[in-house]
């Protein structure tokens, strides 16, 4: 079964690897139009890869390029039918062109996607870079935001490679978006009791990643597993307990409504 869950999931995220290759197809379009003309299409899928995963450092890198590339179409058309040292340099600087800017279509490939499944699970804010929200990710505050929390749970769950772990942050995940959608001021109380949650993972995947094969090690990562799907089932009775709530004040106040109505003699008993 692993071993099938595997097959199944992508290179560099969760989801499928046909998944993967869907969403970078036009890279894989932009490194197959090299031809001898000055002019590619790699700026408008970075253009486009920086609006939806909401990179402002791709969109800016990708304007720049964008301009030096109509730059060198520019000087193409200028030196159109001659082989001088003009058109020498320009085809020269297009070929630089087309290996450095897919070059850096294929480096983001990894954090294109990830960005891509985390919209998935929750709208996106805009960032200035992938390090600087790599930062946020691994922030240790007290002032946590929703977004953190959630950006931090799916972080985790792609470092750490324990499927029990991996399940309960799922399960957390999704309670967590519930709770969120559903009142604002319990979302706040949340981030309060569960935010150490973000450490006790941090601590699962140092010990996870630190080759020291002995009972201690061992036993710590299994009372940390444990921690784990503890605030797993406390955080879904706590879910279960918010929507009983509601549902009891929504009984209420229906009744209250109903026997108005009843009142103004709009309703028969």
């Amino acid at each position: 079964k692993n071993n099938y869950l595997a097959v199944q999931m992508g290179w560099f995220t969760k989801k499928s690897k046909r998944w993967e290759l869907k969403h970078l197809l036009w890279t894989g379009i932009s490194l197959l139009m090299f031809i001898p003309v000055p002019i590619h299409v790699y700026p408008i899928v970075m253009l486009d890869q920086a609006k939806r995963s909401k990179v402002r450092s791709w969109y800016l890198i990708g304007w720049v390029l964008l301009l030096f590339e109509l730059s060198l179409f520019g000087s193409f058309v200028y030196f159109f039918g001659s082989m001088n040292t003009g058109m020498l340099f320009t085809l020269g600087a297009s070929t630089v062109s087309y290996v450095i800017g897919n070059g850096l279509l294929f480096n983001r490939a990894q954090s294109y996607l990830q960005r891509l499944e985390i919209r998935e699970l929750r709208p996106l804010d805009w960032i200035p870079s992938i390090r600087s929200q790599r930062k946020l990710a691994l922030l240790e505050s007290s002032k946590i935001t929703p977004q953190l929390f959630a950006n931090s749970l799916l972080f985790w769950k792609k470092e750490i490679q324990n499927k029990k772990i991996q399940n309960n942050l799922d399960r957390i995940i999704r309670l967590f978006q519930l709770i969120e959608k559903n009142d604002s001021l319990e979302t706040e109380k949340f981030l309060i009791r569960h935010s150490t949650l973000i450490q006790v993972l941090k601590k699962y995947d140092e010990l996870d990643k630190s080759e020291l094969n002995n009972d201690m090690t061992a036993q710590s990562k299994r009372r940390l597993s444990k921690v784990v799907a503890q605030s797993a089932l406390a955080i879904e009775q706590e879910a279960t307990n918010l929507f009983e709530a509601g549902i009891l004040e929504l009984s209420a106040e229906s009744d209250a409504y109903l026997a108005s109505l009843k009142n103004r003699k709009l309703l028969k008993d």
